[in-house]
């Protein structure tokens, strides 16, 4: 009864207005509650399954992570010391790939490791998610729509914009001498541009920003479903206000798009618009947390910086490869053989990209950072490797971009506040939750 309550107030809410919305939303809701009582009536634990080796099983869970208060990367690397491949009972059963070698291998290989579940629990949401759940042979049809939003040309276009807003928000607490980052700054500045870029309320950012935490980072089946249904919901009102009325957006664009000639279906807009937002969201504000938490930590690499600029762009990618957000899955399309271990038709595997920058076999001193080092930019995964690669991710390095340039140019000294500490968390997406920053006023 818990499940079908939830999602009934979400059947109820004020923007589903008119039938054909009605029938989407009861069909998807009950989609949804069927799906969620099956995972939950599992108790989100499987029984090794045959094929798997009692030597390959570990006891692991994603969501709780070792260290998770305090650094959950250290949490990640901890995996090292475990098989490079293994398999745990936890969230319904799946394999964890640790090696760089291997999370290339699964990442670039579509059609034996499908990108058709990238969630895990396995059926943990109601709808697929476009174009990262797409076929190869479908998946550049969707992302060219979202693509020419955030291409170089158009990123650069909006830089001066996104540089203003960053030094307003920068200075609306400077003066101050501390902040609570993630929410003065990580989850104001990348959601403000990003809700920009689809034209909807800024003041739905708190909602927005709620749901999409719960989606990505919460332990429990139903919450995860929950969360999903009302962004869902929350879309079904902006989808038929542009199809009325079109702007200049992309919400506008993904609803008026077509494929071959052929308009997009309602599942694929909402597919599409779901992970638009989910994306938009959540990863740049928690890379923005992590490279602020990096650089109040150390203050020397903080220094570089700030006597030669020009290495922001290296720093930024150096951040990157010590700090991966992303830990999608995919779904093995065959029977197969990975790192000698056999791999059953049907069979989940996370790839963490938190590992892949810091694993000792494919890099030299993983934990040094170096922002002279060589070949930086391939040295991480924290935008994807392969097909689905982080479409945004050159307004995702924008944005970091106009961090550190104005963020070091105002507030040069600046460390965790003296008595707090810096707290993280886990997920399908990385986390920090309180990033409590303090330095001197004049």
């Amino acid at each position: 009864m818990g499940v079908m309550n939830s999602v009934e107030k979400i059947k109820r809410s004020r923007y589903v207005q008119n039938l054909e919305s009605w029938r989407w939303m009861t069909s998807l809701v009950f989609k949804g509650a069927t799906q969620t009582l099956a995972t939950v009536g599992s108790g989100n634990t499987a029984s090794r399954p045959s094929h798997v080796p009692e030597h390959l099983e570990v006891d692991f869970n994603f969501s709780a992570i070792d260290c998770s208060e305090t650094d959950i990367h250290a949490g990640w690397r901890k995996l090292f010391d475990k098989p490079d491949i293994f398999w745990t009972p936890q969230n319904g059963g799946h394999w964890v790939v640790t090696r760089a070698e291997y999370i290339s291998t699964v990442m670039k290989t579509p059609d034996i490791f499908s990108s058709d579940e990238i969630i895990l629990p396995k059926g943990a949401k109601p709808i697929r998610l476009l174009p990262l759940e797409a076929k190869p042979s479908e998946h550049g049809p969707y992302r060219a729509i979202i693509a020419k939003r955030v291409t170089p040309k158009a990123v650069t276009e909006m830089r001066d914009g996104v540089r203003a807003l960053t030094i307003e928000m920068i200075e609306s607490f400077r003066a101050k001498g501390e902040c609570e980052f993630v929410e003065d700054f990580a989850k104001r500045l990348p959601i403000a541009v990003f809700l920009q870029l689809v034209d909807l309320p800024q003041e739905d950012r708190e909602k927005l920003l709620e749901w999409t935490e719960v989606a990505v980072r919460s332990k429990s089946s139903l919450q995860i479903m929950t969360s999903f249904l009302r962004v869902i919901n929350y879309l079904e009102y902006w989808i038929r206000e542009r199809r009325a009325k079109p702007g200049n957006d992309l919400i506008s664009d993904i609803v008026h798009a077509k494929i071959d000639g052929k308009p997009l279906s309602h599942d694929e807009i909402q597919s599409m618009l779901t992970v638009v937002l989910l994306g938009g969201l959540d990863t740049v504000a928690a890379i923005l947390g992590f490279m602020a938490k990096f650089l109040a930590e150390n203050p020397e690499h903080r220094q570089q910086l700030i006597d030669n600029p020009k290495l922001i762009p290296k720093a930024i990618d150096e951040i990157l490869r010590l700090h991966g957000i992303v830990n999608l899955s995919r779904s093995v399309a065959q029977d197969t053989e990975l790192g000698g271990v056999f791999m059953k038709k049907g069979d989940m595997i996370q790839v963490p990209n938190s590992m892949f920058g810091v694993d000792p076999r494919a890099i030299d001193e993983p934990l040094k950072v170096d922002f002279m080092r060589p070949n930086i930019a391939a040295s991480h995964a924290a935008f994807g490797l392969g097909i689905h690669r982080c479409v945004g991710s050159t307004l995702a390095r924008m944005e970091l971009t106009m961090f550190l340039e104005e963020w070091l140019t105002r507030i040069p000294d600046f460390a965790i506040a003296p008595g707090k500490k810096a707290t993280t968390i886990a997920g399908q997406v990385n986390g920090i939750v309180q990033l409590p920053l303090r330095w001197p006023v004049p």
